[in-house]
């Protein structure tokens, strides 16, 4: 189910929903927004609407055209290594300045953070979107403790970009005990305060995830 925070204008509301609708697959990409629709479903005029769209655009998630509106941006294999690549880079510098700082209590709330995980991947059914943001928080926890606010805000805007690929991994056999595996490694190495370790092993951790995604599409394109 859909997690919409309430927010106090339109323009915010709107830019809200649309991009939960695009992260989620309920626009699909290639698809054509009607801004006449949108605006119809969520009882606002069209200008929020325009608002929210030009946010998405800047972010990616959505393509401005001269003659033809707002087409949700497309999946490729192009953009996916290219989010990937950088993601590698900066995630990992993350993960080594965020284990050089990491106190007991912060080790902690990681393992707090990984129980949830399990009892969410052992639910009778899956919840996809309470498994993302338990992803999502644990990953932002680490990062953010690196003490470095620029560095964060460029992840953080990479994982939005990332999101609809990463929602293609949960739906494969296995795959969500596989990276709960890998969160406790990763854990392990930061504890033991394997600076170096711990960085490649959450590089290692997202080209896999990479590749599944990319194979899946690879697949499905044929």
């Amino acid at each position: 189910m859909s997690r919409i925070p309430t927010f106090v204008t339109a323009s915010e509301h709107v830019y809200s929903v649309l991009k939960q609708w695009v992260l989620s697959g309920e626009l699909a990409p290639g698809e054509r927004v009607d801004q006449d629709a949108v605006a119809a479903r969520l009882g606002v005029s069209k200008m929020p609407v325009r608002s929210a769209l030009d946010k998405l655009a800047a972010q990616d998630l959505v393509l401005l055209h001269s003659h033809r509106g707002v087409t949700v941006a497309p999946l490729s294999a192009e953009h996916l290594e290219d989010i990937y690549l950088v993601r590698c880079n900066l995630e990992g510098l993350a993960v080594q300045l965020a284990t050089e700082r990491l106190t007991p209590d912060d080790a902690s709330v990681l393992g707090e953070m990984i129980q949830k995980q399990e009892e969410l991947a052992n639910h009778r059914s899956l919840d996809t979107e309470a498994i993302l943001a338990a992803n999502r928080e644990f990953h932002m926890f680490i990062y953010s403790l690196a003490q470095r606010p620029v560095l964060l805000s460029i992840i953080e805007r990479l994982w939005e970009q990332s999101e609809r690929y990463r929602r293609i991994l949960l739906i494969q056999p296995g795959m969500v005990d596989g990276s709960l595996n890998e969160h406790r490694r990763l854990v392990e190495l930061m504890t033991l305060r394997q600076a170096e370790e711990a960085s490649h092993y959450l590089i290692e951790h997202n080209r896999k995830t990479q590749q599944v995604v990319l194979s899946v599409m690879q697949n499905n394109q044929n």
